[in-house]
């Protein structure tokens, strides 16, 4: 693990050590208890909700944080014997950065249009001013 891998590890631990609300409750004894989990896309979508995840920036137009960044920094928040919690913020991390990566990427291409857009009306009116002169 390189440095930036590190330092992004370390920022979802700090996140989801401070956003304690967004991890799932540990029960020590899954016999005595019924407990109903989120589905890992309602996870993701309630991390998109939540301002302090998007700063995280996960997911980025030119992509999203290793899997492996991710689930080396859930394993220092939950135990992988938890293991329905445990893949539950997992994976809800995972797709919430794929579904961010997407939103990045949709913007970046609009920009894109813009920029091409912009470009070709200049060449035109310079065209049409060329031809006018």
């Amino acid at each position: 693990m390189n440095n930036i891998q590190e330092i992004k590890r370390d920022e979802i631990v700090a996140f989801l050590r401070r956003r304690s609300d967004l991890v799932p409750q540990l029960n020590q004894h899954y016999w005595l208890h019924q407990f109903t989990l989120l589905t890992p896309e309602q996870y993701a979508h309630l991390l998109l909700n939540d301002t302090e995840f998007r700063a995280l920036q996960l997911g980025t137009w030119l992509g999203t944080t290793d899997g492996e960044v991710i689930s080396q920094a859930v394993e220092q928040i939950i135990p992988p014997f938890y293991r329905p919690e445990y893949d539950l913020v997992i994976n809800g991390l995972t797709i919430a950065a794929n579904l961010q990566a997407q939103e990045g990427q949709q913007v970046a291409e609009k920009v894109a249009l813009g920029v091409i857009g912009v470009g070709l009306f200049i060449t035109g009116l310079a065209y049409v001013t060329r031809e006018a002169a």
